[in-house]
C-alpha cells in the first residue's frame, strides 16, 4: 500500500472516529434535563405550561404571595437558570419565572421578547412587577420598562447588556470562549469539568473564580449550556443585534439596580457603569469575585442584595 493510501485510510478512519464521538455526546445533550426547581425543603416546584397567542408554549413556575417578582432569563432561556434565587424570593413575593421561548418567525425581531412579556403579565393578572433580568434577559426588561413603565415597580438588571459587540473581548479571549463552549458541551464530563476549571480561573465566557465558582460549573454542565441547543441561544442574541437600547433608558422610571460580577468578561462593568449613568434612578453595586452569572455563583449575596433592596426602595 502506497503511504498515499495509508495516510488515506488513517485520515477517513480518525473522521469516522470523530464523528461517532461527536454524535455520542450530541446524543447524550439532548438527553439530558435540567433538574426541577426545588423549595428549600427539597419538594420540586409544580410547573405548568403557558402558551402565547401564537402558539408557542413555554414553561413557567408561578409561586408564592406578594408583590409579583418578573424573572427574565439570559440567552440560555430557561427558569432553571433562577432555581437559587425562587426559594428565597418566593418567602417574601409572588414569584413567576418562565422559560424564554425558543420558536420563532422570520418576521420577529427583539421586540418578540417584549411582546411575550406584555402577554404573561395579562395572562397571569400580575398588575406592576418587580422586573429581573439577566444577560440578555436584562436587555428585555430595560425595553419592556421603558416602553410599559407603568407595569414595572422596579427593575433589577444583572450583568445585562444593551447591544451586542465583542470588540472589548480581544482576539486572545475571542479564541478562547468558542474553546470553552465546546470543551463544556462535548468532552466527558470528567474533562468537561477539569476544563471548566481552568475557565473560571481565567474568567472565559460565563466563568468566574469566586468561591461559589463549582455552582457555575453545574450550571453549565446539567442546566445551561449542555442542555439548550446552541442555536436557539445564538439566535435569542441575534435578534438584539443592530439594536442600541441606550437612547431608551433615559424613559425608565422605575426604580433600577444594577447588579454588577467584575469579572465578567462578556459584559464588561463598563457597560452595567454607562447602563446605571443612563437611568434616571438607578444604584450600580458589585458582587466582588464573580463574573457573569452573579446570581449562580454567589446566590446568597445575590439574594440579600437584592431582596433588602427591594424592602428599602419600594415598599
Amino acid at each position: 500500500m502506497s503511504r498515499g493510501r495509508a495516510w488515506a485510510g488513517w485520515a477517513a478512519g480518525t473522521g469516522a472516529a470523530a464523528g461517532a464521538y461527536l454524535w455520542a455526546m450530541v446524543h447524550r445533550n439532548r438527553s439530558l434535563r435540567p433538574a426541577p426547581i426545588r423549595d428549600l425543603a427539597g419538594r420540586p416546584y409544580p410547573e405548568r405550561t403557558f402558551v402565547y397567542a401564537d402558539g408557542v408554549r413555554v414553561s413557567l413556575v408561578d409561586v408564592g404571595e406578594g408583590t409579583p417578582v418578573l424573572l427574565v432569563p439570559g440567552a440560555d432561556g430557561i427558569k432553571e437558570s433562577y432555581r437559587y434565587q425562587i426559594p428565597a424570593f418566593s418567602d417574601r413575593h409572588r414569584v413567576i419565572d418562565a422559560d424564554l421561548r425558543g420558536e420563532f418567525s422570520p418576521e420577529d425581531t427583539f421586540d418578540r421578547f417584549v411582546r411575550d412579556l406584555l402577554e404573561l403579565t395579562d395572562a397571569l393578572d400580575t398588575g406592576p412587577v418587580h422586573l429581573v433580568g439577566q444577560s440578555l434577559g436584562g436587555a428585555v426588561a430595560m425595553r419592556f420598562a421603558s416602553r410599559y413603565p407603568e407595569r414595572v415597580r422596579a427593575l433589577v438588571l444583572v450583568n445585562t447588556l444593551y447591544r451586542v459587540s465583542y470588540e472589548h473581548v480581544g482576539l486572545n479571549r475571542a479564541a478562547l470562549v468558542p474553546l470553552a463552549m465546546a470543551t463544556t458541551r462535548y468532552l466527558p464530563t470528567v474533562l468537561a469539568r477539569a476544563a471548566a476549571r481552568l475557565w473560571s480561573r481565567e474568567a472565559v465566557w460565563i466563568f468566574d473564580d469566586s468561591p461559589g465558582s463549582e455552582n457555575v460549573v453545574d450550571y453549565a454542565l446539567w442546566t445551561g449550556a449542555r442542555t439548550v441547543r446552541p442555536g436557539v441561544g445564538r439566535h435569542r442574541v441575534d435578534l438584539l443585534r443592530g439594536v442600541d437600547l441606550r437612547p431608551e433608558l433615559a424613559d425608565i422610571r422605575a426604580r433600577t439596580l444594577v447588579v454588577k460580577g467584575p469579572r465578567d468578561a462578556y459584559c464588561p462593568p463598563a457597560w452595567s457603569q454607562e447602563i446605571a449613568a443612563l437611568i434616571p434612578d438607578a444604584t450600580y453595586v458589585e458582587i466582588p469575585g464573580t463574573g457573569h452569572c452573579s446570581h449562580v455563583s454567589m446566590p446568597g449575596a445575590f439574594n440579600r442584595l437584592v431582596l433588602d433592596w427591594l424592602e428599602e426602595h419600594t415598599t
